[in-house]
């Protein structure tokens, strides 16, 4: 996309901070996960050779403790505080180990609450070279939110997830 996507402008302001101010009225504390450390608490991920989400969701998993962790990655700048209400209260009221929303039809693993006790199976799961996210849920019995539920409550394109020119035109449009 021409650069590195947190720091990626729009509205005035970047990916990265849209986030993080729309995060920090809905959690105790905003952390990041990424190769370089940042301005802000950064749990820096251990070096790895192949690039997937797991690694960041292993990386924050480590540092939780006990309980569960809400992963937000920066693909998603229209994220609302008021949908990331919704999506904690869904997930506190859940007993299962993954809460992920379902957006334009797939699964956002990446705008989802994580129990923390996964962290030795994704671990294992990164050992045995198998990255995808989505077959965790499945085996860790994961609820998804459905999309029409979410869209019945919140208008636009809240979980718009921008990872080409063409979706960050089409993000700037919707602003």
């Amino acid at each position: 996309m021409g650069s590195p996507k947190p720091e990626m402008p729009l509205a005035g302001t970047t990916f990265l901070d849209r986030v993080v101010d729309a995060a920090r009225p809905v959690f105790e504390e905003v952390v990041i996960v990424g190769r370089t450390a940042t301005s802000l608490r950064t749990i820096v991920e251990p070096p790895h050779d192949d690039v997937a989400p797991i690694f960041g969701v292993a990386a924050a998993l480590a540092n939780i403790g006990a309980g569960r962790g809400f992963v937000l990655a920066v693909d998603y700048p229209l994220i609302t505080r008021d949908l990331l209400r919704y999506l904690r209260s869904r997930a506190e009221a859940s007993t299962a180990m993954i809460v992920a929303p379902e957006w334009n039809g797939k699964v956002q693993t990446l705008c989802a609450a994580y129990d923390a006790s996964l962290a030795p199976h994704v671990a294992a799961r990164i050992a045995a070279r198998r990255y995808g996210l989505l077959r965790l849920i499945a085996e860790a019995g994961g609820e998804i939110i459905a999309e029409s539920d979410i869209r019945a409550r919140f208008a636009g394109e809240p979980l718009m997830n921008v990872n080409t020119p063409d979706e960050l035109e089409a993000a700037r449009r919707l602003l």
